[in-house]
């Protein structure tokens, strides 16, 4: 088996992926090469993919199904699977600084197609649950939603499945969208930033880096009356806690909450009504206005 590496940069941390059963490129997001480090420097985090007999002799019994849970062991968090009897299947430090997972050799012809599709889709879920892991501890965490950059600034768009994300994606260009589902903030000095990731929604939308300041967070609302309602923090907490990915270990709601809080006393939050086919262009622009000091809005 071939030794393989390459260093991302997601949300701005630096992620190294280390592997010793063979290139695991084919088997991350298809838009992760978007997120390549151009230049050398030392990581945030290192993700160490190695050989696991169990792993090797039934892959498809080991990962399927693509359900998964964390837990606290030791030094840190273990990341099993969920079905039936629990399965240690990856390790991630206390200070979410290294990780490491067993897998067959990668870079060998599966059985069968099943064998490789679940394979890809924990280690995919194992890379997502590292960076939320380092994300929190850099005050920042993975969001539910869709993002999109306007004018130098960013603007998150959330609401529950079928609220229209990915509508509201579509309906600006290509080169604004820095994702259509899954986006992360996080706090750097005293201003929260928006960043693209590399998982599309299911319909394989659009994705960038982003990194830019974000402005506003629209919660979509189709049933309400048109226009911006704004929210308190205290509102608007609950509904941004709704929109985090979540693992269930002991210590993670604590941690969201202290992000979501910061975030809602931090950037500005409304709920807005946004139907099928509706632009949401004219609400950034409203939003411009009331921000500067113009009309307020209804």
């Amino acid at each position: 088996m071939s030794r393989w590496s390459s260093s991302y940069l997601v949300a701005g941390l630096r992620l190294e992926i280390v592997s010793s059963v063979g290139d695991a490129s084919a088997y991350l997001p298809r838009a992760m090469r978007e997120f390549t480090a151009a230049q050398a420097g030392s990581a945030d985090l290192v993700i160490s993919l190695h050989a696991d007999e169990e792993a090797q002799a039934d892959p498809l019994r080991r990962f399927f199904p693509s359900q998964f849970t964390m837990e606290a062991a030791g030094e840190g968090l273990s990341f099993d699977g969920r079905e039936g009897k629990r399965k240690h299947l990856g390790f991630i430090s206390t200070a979410c600084a290294a990780a490491e997972m067993g897998l067959p050799p990668l870079d060998r012809k599966f059985r069968i197609a099943e064998e490789e599709e679940a394979v890809r889709e924990a280690i995919q879920a194992f890379v997502r649950a590292c960076l939320q892991c380092r994300l929190m501890k850099a005050g920042g965490t993975l969001m539910h939603a869709a993002g999109v950059a306007w004018e130098g600034n960013g603007f998150v768009f959330t609401g529950h499945t079928r609220a229209g994300k990915t509508t509201v994606s579509r309906g600006f260009p290509v080169e604004a969208v820095l994702g259509d589902d899954l986006v992360a903030v996080r706090e750097s000095g005293g201003t929260f930033m928006l960043f693209g990731t590399p998982w599309p929604g299911r319909e394989e939308g659009t994705v960038a880096y982003g990194g830019v300041p974000l402005r506003a967070v629209f919660h979509l609302h189709p049933e309400l009356e048109p226009g911006l309602h704004p929210q308190s923090p205290g509102e608007a907490l609950a509904e941004l806690a709704a929109n985090a990915p979540r693992l269930g270990y002991a210590g993670e709601e604590s941690k969201l909450l202290g992000v979501f809080s910061s975030l809602a006393s931090t950037v500005p939050i409304y709920r807005v009504s946004l139907r099928l086919g509706d632009d949401a262009m004219p609400y950034l622009r409203q939003f411009s206005v009331k921000e500067g000091g113009g009309d307020k809005i209804d």
